[in-house]
């Protein structure tokens, strides 16, 4: 009989099933192809994450809307109502059917993120359960979701509005992280975990599952489904015109009243310089010591600043301001940065007093900051910030001396030698500085835009520069993301330099291995050096 009953729902949905489940599919595939030929800096599992976060929800209320609300709407339960068999057995086989095509779905773009990352990720089998495993209960929780408000019938949408305006509205007015509770914190680290298991996320999915599952059953199953019956029935003009204006109120509540704009990023006992539009802030660590240090490392960045972001043609007013606190004990290679969420501002961390800091890491590093603020993190993508790297090393290296210019010469030497240069590791940097270590990477990316402005001149590579890592970015624009997809980096490197980056990186390749330093390194070494020093 169960059979029966799963026959019956393939022959009235069958062709509407297959024809959504086919879709959903495709669309997770064309997310990945996007996402690799995007370069998105988390990898092809970013993509998948964003999927399921925002896509996976749509096949699966049509999904369930299909197997319950058809049902009630057109009447064709009074078929199964006249058969001798329990209700609880009907809406069980529906239940099960939605939990294995929405299995399938987050299955299959799980999977496709897999092959898609072949060669450019490790995928072990505790890494390919917990993506299989966190997409499948995220899918099932969506399910049964969808599953009970689908017995809601003609008040399923209000629900649904007041569920998305609520959340959205403790997530952005409230100090309550929903990323780190479930079902939510399932996609927190999705793609990025790879040993330990969300086993609390799980439990606590599982739980809401469950507790969504059994609302769905005691809704239809409630005085022989005469409950479930009558909220299918279609809503009265007057029904639909009273739940439309509380529902527009609501949003209007929510996105006017209880939403709170950023403030201003500020740091007390800060000093500021400002030169032509830059604007720097240093903060020392002692607020009641002299402050003759920060005003002239403070007045010296900015100039610096200043003069990069012309050479790079950024407008002075979408330039973001520079904020670098004192943090002793860090080391000069170790300089951090924080992300100031809801504010375009550059954070920066270092110990600028230290007898061994060198302010052009720090400007070099500012700039490369600024990149990834201005353009939203777009520059943060692996095809591209390879590009970033590189003028961050022109930058770092503009002034250094013969000891420092030889060992950074002979790192990016080493480094080709025992890792390799190709174009692959070019474009996936991240992974290519997991293998190599990323100031190495650094080094490589240095001696390839040395080898590239003695090749093509400055002017070229200035202009590829403004054409992949300069434009600016707001949350509400697409356009990067078409730019990114039809104006690949290797068409516009090709372009802008009139050589492949096949030639390029075999060039770089050759130009790096000419230059080991290893026996000039020694001379100088025996030497003291005169590396400029703080100021």
């Amino acid at each position: 009989m169960n059979r029966a009953l799963l026959y019956k729902e393939l022959r009235q949905h069958g062709v509407w099933l297959v024809l959504l489940t086919g879709l959903s599919c495709l669309v997770f595939f064309l997310i990945v192809f996007a996402t690799g030929a995007d370069g998105t800096s988390g990898g092809v599992f970013f993509g998948i994450r964003q999927g399921l976060s925002w896509f996976l929800g749509i096949p699966v209320f049509i999904l369930c809307h299909l197997l319950v609300a058809m049902e009630f709407r057109r009447k064709t339960r009074l078929f199964l109502e006249g058969l001798p068999l329990p209700r609880w057995r009907m809406i069980a086989i529906k239940a099960l059917l939605a939990l294995f095509l929405s299995a399938l779905i987050a299955g299959a773009a799980v999977l496709a993120g897999v092959v898609a990352s072949g060669g450019r990720e490790v995928i072990d089998q505790d890494f390919l359960g917990i993506l299989l495993t966190s997409a499948i209960s995220w899918a099932w929780f969506l399910t049964a979701l969808f599953f009970f408000l689908s017995f809601l019938g003609r008040y399923k949408v209000v629900v649904l509005l007041t569920l998305t305006f609520g959340l959205s509205w403790i997530n952005y007015a409230t100090a309550l992280p929903l990323r780190d509770f479930p079902p939510f914190a399932l996609l927190t680290h999705f793609g990025f975990e790879r040993d330990l298991w969300p086993t609390e996320a799980l439990r606590g999915t599982a739980l809401i599952t469950a507790g969504l599952f059994a609302a769905a059953f005691f809704i239809g199953l409630a005085k022989e489904g005469s409950v479930a019956a009558i909220l299918g029935e279609t809503m009265s003009y007057r029904e639909k015109m009273l739940l439309g204006a509380a529902v527009a109120i609501l949003f209007a509540a929510v996105m006017i009243w209880f939403v709170p704009p950023a403030e201003p990023f500020a740091l007390p006992g800060a000093v500021e310089e400002e030169y032509d539009g830059v604007h720097v802030h240093l903060s020392p660590e002692d607020l009641d010591r002299p402050v003759d240090d920060e005003v002239v490392l403070a007045s010296w960045l900015a100039r610096r600043l200043a003069e990069k972001r012309d050479w790079l043609a950024i407008p002075k007013d979408e330039f973001p301001p520079v904020f670098v606190v004192e943090r002793e004990g860090a080391l000069n290679e170790e300089i951090d940065w924080e992300e100031v969420e809801g504010n375009r501002v550059v954070l920066m961390y270092a110990d600028y007093r230290d007898p061994d800091f060198t302010r052009d890491t720090l400007a070099a590093f500012s700039m490369s900051v600024a990149l990834s603020v201005h353009s939203l993190r777009r520059v943060n993508k692996e095809r591209r910030w390879w590009i970033v790297c590189g003028i961050e090393g022109l930058i770092e290296m503009e002034h250094a001396d013969e000891r420092k210019r030889l060992a950074r010469e002979k790192s990016a030497c080493d480094t080709v030698r025992e890792h390799g240069f190709t174009v692959e590791q070019l474009l996936g940097r991240d992974l290519y500085a997991e293998e190599a270590g990323w100031r190495e990477a650094d080094a490589v990316a240095w001696m390839a835009f040395r080898y590239l402005v003695e090749t093509v001149g400055e002017e070229n590579v200035r202009d590829l520069a403004r054409r992949t890592i300069t434009r600016r970015v707001t949350r509400l624009d697409s356009r990067p993301v078409w730019r990114e997809l039809f104006q690949p980096v290797p068409r516009v490197f090709a372009a802008t330099t009139g050589i492949s980056l096949e030639a390029f990186v075999e060039g770089t390749r050759d130009y790096i291995l000419a230059h080991p330093g290893a026996e000039d390194l020694e001379e100088t070494e025996k030497t003291p050096a005169t590396e400029e020093r703080k100021p």
